[in-house]
């Protein structure tokens, strides 16, 4: 075990010396990595249907709101996998949409583990509504009274490596910039200015027969952004019940609670307790998530798969 920890210590410490987060980001990140990266795509070695809604900030007005849907499966005896998955994000007064369709190619290694490289291909529409700005001076000429969007391509890539005892991992979800705009270039919004790298790992072990440890870990580094850490611990009691924590650095503690009602079907909501200046005006953001396993035959899993 502690050979697993040494190698996650080293590959996690190589991203303190890369710098954020301009894309959504999640608190139960690592239950849903088909929205982080490409290559996982087939990962859980079923047909495994995945939806997650955040609600950031509650109670401030314009704050951001983040739902995903996504699907993954196999093929080709495991040696390859695709995944769907749709992305929704608003805040403020512009939103954007992502529809992605993700490949990963995947190399069986020693000892049960699994080497992916994966690739996704992305529609993006970003849309400004102007109606929802409430301006000082009714008269501002920059401001316009209508709704701007625009459609974009996008792409992105990564790297998994599974083992039945930990897993890393190192995405890009979108290489290329995408603006949402109008014929008045004063009006143009930024939606994905910059790349945003991630890197996550974790593992699990056992503490006795009905406990087991699962630590986790997402760094996202972004040029146009401070960089965001987020450190998880989480046990799974009698392989039903998910208790976990987590720090969002410089910004929230987090609560986690998980039930597995069978090995097909999951369920869990998290809460974020804010501690940045916006605790003044939030107390902190919620997600929930459900996700749900059938194999090929309709026979279902029959076992639980942990990454």
């Amino acid at each position: 075990m502690q050979k697993y920890l040494i190698l996650l210590i080293i590959v996690m410490g190589t991203a303190w010396s890369v710098n954020g987060q301009n894309d959504p980001h999640y608190t139960q990140f690592m239950h849903n990595k088909m929205a982080i990266n490409p290559a996982y795509a087939g990962s859980k070695e079923v047909l495994t249907f995945t939806s997650l809604y955040r609600n950031q900030w509650s109670g401030v007005t314009g704050a951001p709101t983040t739902y995903t849907v996504s699907a993954h499966a196999p093929f080709f005896s495991n040696r390859g996998g695709a995944g769907l998955s749709f992305v929704g994000d608003q805040h403020g007064f512009y939103k954007t949409y992502n529809i992605g369709l993700n490949y990963a190619y995947r190399i069986p290694m020693k000892n049960g583990a699994t080497f992916s490289i994966g690739m996704s291909g992305q529609i993006e529409y970003g849309k400004i509504d102007f109606t929802m700005v409430d301006p000082a001076d009714m008269n501002d000429e920059d401001i316009s009274m209508n709704e701007n969007s625009r459609i974009n391509p996008n792409f992105g890539a990564g790297f998994y490596y599974s083992h039945p005892q930990y897993y890393v991992g190192l995405s890009v979800p979108n290489f290329l910039r995408s603006t949402a705009y109008s014929n008045n270039p004063s009006q143009s919004v930024d939606i994905n200015s910059m790349r945003t790298y991630q890197l996550m790992g974790g593992f699990m072990t056992r503490i006795n027969h009905a406990v087991q440890f699962k630590p986790a870990m997402l760094v996202s580094y972004n040029p146009g952004a401070p960089i965001e850490v987020n450190v998880n611990a989480s046990f799974l009691f009698m392989d039903k019940i998910w208790v976990g924590g987590s720090y969002r650095l410089g910004d929230s503690f987090d609560a986690m609670l998980q039930y597995q009602f069978n090995p097909q079907i999951r369920a869990g909501v998290a809460v974020d307790l804010t501690t940045s200046k916006l605790s003044q005006y939030s107390p902190g953001s919620f997600e929930v998530m459900l996700e749900y396993g059938l194999n090929f035959e309709g026979k279902g899993m029959n076992h639980l798969r942990y990454f």
